[in-house]
């Protein structure tokens, strides 16, 4: 017997480290972003509602005949009998009227959605209901072949497929993409760091006070008043500024996908990431807070489930790129809703472009004669005036909040863009804007499942160095 298990084994379970239990759901990065672009646009084209109601009155007359000719040419029971001629009035009624109608309407465009057309044939079946004066259950067979086309079919990356409600869309592709970033991002250090003798301790930042207090490398021990200690008690608010003007619909990864739709998934992936992240900590309150300010004509912030479904359907790449507008508009709420409490606050750029609306109010700080006589120095310089003023406004926003006392500002700000931007005028007008407080990041635009975690290594692991 023990060599028929080992021989078992060998033969079947070669690898010990393999999990065939497993049966998680794994997309693609990129399967991910065309789930969400179905999911973003729900509107049929005319073309394909046709394809709809023309496909649904196909069955619908092949049904019709069948049933007919068996009830010509077979000897059925009383029962049965009755049961093919309720359903051959339901179908007659669905061929004679509903499915006509429902076609004009659609070349009306009076129905857009496939929505439309299940609640339109859902008022014809209550006619049906009060013609015929009980249920039809054919009439809901039909139904369901409308509920089938509602709902999206998702492969994973080993070919299994299954059928999601378009309700449950966003909560699928955020588990995936969050759980994708935490796998990835394994080692984050969430929190700030105290002088304290107890505690989980921080050995770069112990090593680094004992240098200081004893002023020689190494020291030649560690004290008590030396120890580090991770803060559990800290909070972290993440500003995420996304850029939506005209330039960000530009398609520039495979199968069409815009930069729009890689900073959306993003913004979903980082979205549950920190809510991930918040769930694992199991605290009373969540260590971080992830809100999203999309850099519109109007910006405001992201705070709960809700409207960030809104942001995520209504997106669309148009006007221009009001970066200084979205960063007051974080400013203001980090100051006025969190007044109270000193948690540190990093504010997460993430553009294609330059700033070229300037803000037309107040802004914190005292603007920089210097910054300002770099671009009236700078004739070779291709930033237009009004993005020069809009730097020149950035600047003055990052380094009042940089010296500000009460509480920790962090700036990560990222340009979508090749490496061949590099040495232009823009990418060193920007180098020069973020001077003394931050540096810019390169990312290329195409490297759509790179961009979360590229953003939470750079904007939170150099945190802890």
């Amino acid at each position: 017997m023990p060599h028929r298990i080992f021989k078992l084994t060998q033969a079947h379970y070669p690898d010990p480290l393999v999990d065939y239990s497993s049966t998680e759901f794994i997309m693609e990065f990129q399967d991910a972003a065309q789930l969400l672009r179905q999911w973003r646009n729900p509107h049929l084209g005319r073309s394909s509602r046709e394809g709809t109601i023309l496909s649904i009155a196909a069955s619908t007359r092949a049904s019709y005949e069948a049933i007919q000719e068996r009830l010509l040419t077979t000897e059925i029971g009383e029962e049965e009998e009755d049961e093919l001629v309720d359903n051959l009035r339901v179908l007659k009624f669905m061929l004679d009227r509903t499915l006509p109608e429902a076609l004009e309407l659609v070349n009306l465009d009076q129905l857009l959605t496939v929505e439309d057309i299940q609640e339109f044939i859902n008022k014809h079946m209550q006619l049906m209901k009060e013609e015929y004066g009980r249920n039809l259950t054919t009439a809901y067979d039909i139904m369901n072949q409308l509920t089938e086309i509602t709902d999206i079919e998702i492969t994973d990356k080993f070919g299994r497929k299954r059928r999601i409600s378009r309700n449950d869309v966003l909560d699928e592709i955020g588990s995936i993409l969050g759980n994708i970033l935490l796998r990835q991002i394994s080692l984050w250090p969430v929190d700030d760091i105290i002088a304290r003798p107890r505690g989980r301790i921080h050995l770069k930042k112990t090593y680094i006070s004992a240098i200081k207090r004893e002023a020689v490398i190494p020291p030649e021990r560690v004290q008590q008043q030396d120890l580090r200690v991770i803060d559990k008690d800290r909070l972290g608010l993440i500003y995420f500024i996304v850029d939506m003007s005209q330039s960000m619909g530009k398609k520039v990864f495979k199968d069409g996908l815009t930069r729009l739709d890689g900073a959306l998934l993003t913004s979903l992936g980082l979205f549950y990431y920190f809510k991930l992240v918040n769930r694992r900590k199991r605290r009373e309150f969540d260590s971080f807070k992830m809100h999203v300010i999309p850099v519109v004509k109007n910006p405001y912030v992201i705070t709960d489930n809700d409207r960030f479904e809104d942001f995520l359907m209504d997106a669309e790449a148009k006007g221009k790129t009001r970066l200084v507008h979205a960063t007051m508009a974080a400013v203001k709420h980090a100051t006025d809703t969190y007044k109270d409490n000193n948690y540190d606050v990093q504010l997460v750029y993430l553009s294609d472009g330059r700033p070229n609306v300037p803000y037309d109010g107040m802004i914190p700080g005292i603007k920089s004669k210097e910054f300002a006589k770099y671009f009236k120095d700078n004739i070779d310089t291709k930033t237009p005036k009004s993005a020069q003023e809009c730097m020149i406004q950035l600047n003055q926003i990052f380094t009042a909040l940089k010296n500000t006392n009460s509480r920790k500002w962090t700036i990560s700000y990222f340009l979508m863009a090749s490496s061949k931007f590099i040495g232009s005028s823009l990418y060193l007008d920007t180098n020069r804007m973020l001077s003394g407080i931050t540096k810019p990041i390169l990312i290329d635009p195409t490297e759509v499942d790179n961009l979360g975690k590229k953003i939470l290594k750079e904007t939170i692991l150099n945190e802890s160095g």
